[in-house]
């Protein structure tokens, strides 16, 4: 894992509020420089910022909390976007499904490393290919909850496939492709968005169905 910023956490909440700032605009500087897209994305979602910076403060308790964790879409990602996806991302009519969207690459209580999704629960039956059943099976967003499993290769028409070594998340498998450290905050670079792929069946609508 590449260390991008560090800033090192206090044992006080009183000493810790302004280096958590500080990790925030240094992921957002990041963020611009290495991935612009994603950061056009999420900059204006003003609920992922105030749970991120609520949660790291917290309620008088001393910190650190375990820092937060983002899955940020490299420039392909966007690029593979088929249709006219890319356009109704920036289409302001659907804002509330963007923001949605946006939601589901942040974790906000916890910065949860590679080296921790890649771990293998020995206890169970391997499964079909051959290997260890991955320990974490899902991870909780502010979106919800979106899958972890292997990457895998081959196969036709998602027959036959191999697992791989790599790690996918969401439910389009993106690949995490290698992660940074920003403060207390980790970044993993995915190649395709974590977001379950119905929310874009809400885009061009008013409201996302049962929404508050």
């Amino acid at each position: 894992m590449r260390s991008a910023i560090v800033l090192p956490l206090r044992a006080t909440e009183e000493d810790a509020i302004p280096e958590i700032f500080n990790t925030i605009s240094e992921l957002e500087t990041f963020l611009t420089e290495k991935y612009p897209a994603f950061h056009t994305l999420v900059k204006g979602n003003q609920d992922v910022w105030k749970t991120i910076k609520d949660t790291a403060i917290g309620d008088g308790e001393e910190i650190p909390r375990g820092g937060f964790t983002v899955f940020a879409p490299n420039a392909k990602a966007f690029e593979n976007l088929k249709g006219k996806k890319n356009k109704q991302l920036a289409d302001p009519r659907n804002i509330e499904t963007v923001e949605k969207i946006g939601a589901y690459h942040f974790i906000s209580e916890e910065a949860v490393s590679a080296e921790r999704l890649r771990r293998e629960d020995w206890t169970k039956p391997k499964t079909a290919d051959g290997n260890p059943v991955l320990k974490v099976g899902g991870i909780m967003t502010l979106g919800g909850e979106i899958p972890v499993g292997r990457s895998k290769s081959g196969g036709f028409i998602g027959f036959g496939a191999k697992e791989g070594d790599g790690i996918v998340v969401g439910n389009d498998n993106a690949e995490i492709i290698e992660s940074f450290t920003v403060g207390n905050c980790i970044v993993h670079e995915v190649d395709a968005l974590v977001s379950p792929v119905i929310l874009w069946r809400y885009c061009d609508q008013l409201r996302i169905p049962f929404s508050s």
